[in-house]
């Protein structure tokens, strides 16, 4: 993969058909970015560009770094993919339906993307990867979201439990809350003991005694999980029995069974249990993730890895959402922002890139060419969002459709037959300038039949500015691809 222009003309020889000739290109972006430039100032955004140009570009990034195999490659690509990827995706398919300049500025934001594709070398591959990586960074984040609030639940219900047992006062709650305490941990410590990797670090020659010696610790800790149990069922029944008066009778065994509950002696063992469950629940995820390194499995953990991080703020987002109604609107609705940009925006990411897909595989996107033709597609767009205003922009954003198929095609077709090593740029540049010639010469022949028209068939309206545009496009069609 490059990013750069310049290096697009050395990467190998005849048969890479993937990208179009440098030159070629730049003068495609020249144009993509002149015309959305134009319309950020005529549809009153002149930050329209720089805007778009950020979304896009870390966008397109993200896409072009999945084809690298390193692991922070691949984190910070499904990053940049869930989040500007994401509001690419929602400004593409959303902002039509949100102002009346939305499909102008969802046009020029899919030509940003369809040249910054072909300068990647991005086809149908590359979005086929996007979208697999999405769906499991998106389902990852659910899936986090939903144990990470189990988990929230479970620490709240244990921490009442805890708080509970260390207020309470009378000798028996005492020594059941004491009991209970101490079968949970003992628990806990016998389960991570078979996840901590104690056995791989010891050297060979200690080996079979520090096994005897853990046979021997989850052994007794099995014995005090059993006896506690016991202990709390002896309890119980005692209590059931009324016989429990006899266990207080005795002031020196009450104050002892009392003191069982007391903070000094409760935190240090509920410390214990907690270390030792996530040392285990560590080296579990670490060994899981590490016993297979392959190209497949490191892509699969990237984008894992970040749909676990992003489940933070998701959750963060829940939270504002429930809490915030008490306090003021704003939390609600950072809250809500939060939620629907996390829960939307990678499903509009996954429609956007996975109907690319499908379409190259269809063959309604050329494989070869399917950057400019998105290019291509993204300024037809903007000059129908831009229907209600000057036709001679509308007409632009034609002609410059025209431009950018016709360069990128030809430079295209240079690649295919002499590969990138030969030196092309005065024929591209000639083309180009031939191209652009008549590009011009066409808007200047629609802007005097517009004058025309609107001196002496002022009357025509709506119907008179598009039957301008359509002769413009056809006399531009004719001298280019005739």
């Amino acid at each position: 993969m490059s990013l750069a222009g310049p290096r697009l003309d050395r990467p190998s020889a005849i048969g890479d058909e993937g990208r179009a000739r440098a030159a070629s290109l730049w003068i495609a972006s020249l144009i993509v970015v002149a015309i959305v430039a134009v319309v950020g100032f005529e549809i009153g955004e002149p930050s329209l560009l720089p805007t778009l140009g950020l979304i896009v570009g870390l966008t397109v990034a993200g896409i072009g770094l999945l084809e690298r195999d390193g692991f922070v490659s691949l984190v910070v690509a499904h990053t940049f993919l869930l989040t500007f990827g994401t509001a690419f995706a929602l400004l593409v398919l959303a902002a039509p339906f949100v102002t009346r300049v939305g499909i102008a500025a969802s046009g020029c934001a899919l030509a940003l993307a369809g040249i910054a594709a072909a300068w990647a070398d991005i086809g149908g591959d590359g979005l086929g990867s996007a979208a697999g990586g999405s769906v499991i960074s998106y389902a990852s984040m659910l899936c986090s979201a939903v144990l990470g609030t189990f988990l929230a639940a479970v620490g709240y219900f244990g921490w009442r439990v805890l708080t509970g047992i260390i207020g309470f006062s009378t000798p028996i709650a005492s020594a059941a809350g004491f009991l209970l305490i101490v079968a949970g941990t003992a628990g806990v410590v016998r389960l991570s003991l078979r996840w901590l990797p104690i056995r791989q670090l010891t050297p060979r020659d200690r080996r079979p005694a520090v096994e005897r010696r853990l046979a021997v610790v989850r052994r007794r800790l099995l014995y005090a999980v059993v006896g506690s149990i016991g202990a709390l069922v002896g309890i119980g029944a005692l209590a059931l029995a009324g016989l429990h008066t006899v266990l207080t009778s005795v002031p020196l065994l009450a104050g002892a069974l009392a003191s069982l509950s007391s903070p000094l002696l409760v935190w240090p063992i509920v410390a214990v249990g907690a270390v030792s469950l996530l040392a285990g629940a560590v080296a579990f995820l670490l060994r899981r993730t590490t016993r297979d390194v392959t190209a497949r499995t490191t892509r699969r953990t990237a984008a894992v890895v970040v749909g676990v991080v992003l489940s933070l703020p998701f959750l963060l987002g829940l939270v504002l959402l429930v809490t915030g109604a008490g306090i003021t609107l704003g939390p609600v609705l950072i809250g809500m922002a939060l939620v629907i940009a996390l829960v939307l925006g990678p499903l509009a990411f996954l429609v956007l890139v996975g109907t690319g897909a499908l379409s190259v595989e269809l063959g309604l996107l050329p494989a070869r060419a399917t950057g400019p033709a998105v290019a291509a597609t993204g300024l037809v767009v903007t000059a129908i969002g831009m229907g209600r205003a000057n036709p001679l922009i509308v007409f632009a954003c034609i002609a410059g459709a025209v431009l950018v198929w016709d360069s990128a095609t030809f430079g295209l077709g240079l690649t295919a037959e002499l590969g990138h090593l030969p030196e092309t740029r005065r024929i591209e540049l000639f083309h180009g300038a031939v191209a652009v010639g008549v590009a011009i010469g066409a808007v200047a022949l629609v802007t005097g039949l517009e004058v025309l028209r609107a001196g002496l068939f002022a009357g025509g309206g709506a119907a008179g500015g598009a039957a301008v545009v359509a002769l413009g496009a056809l006399l531009l069609l004719l001298p280019l691809r005739g």
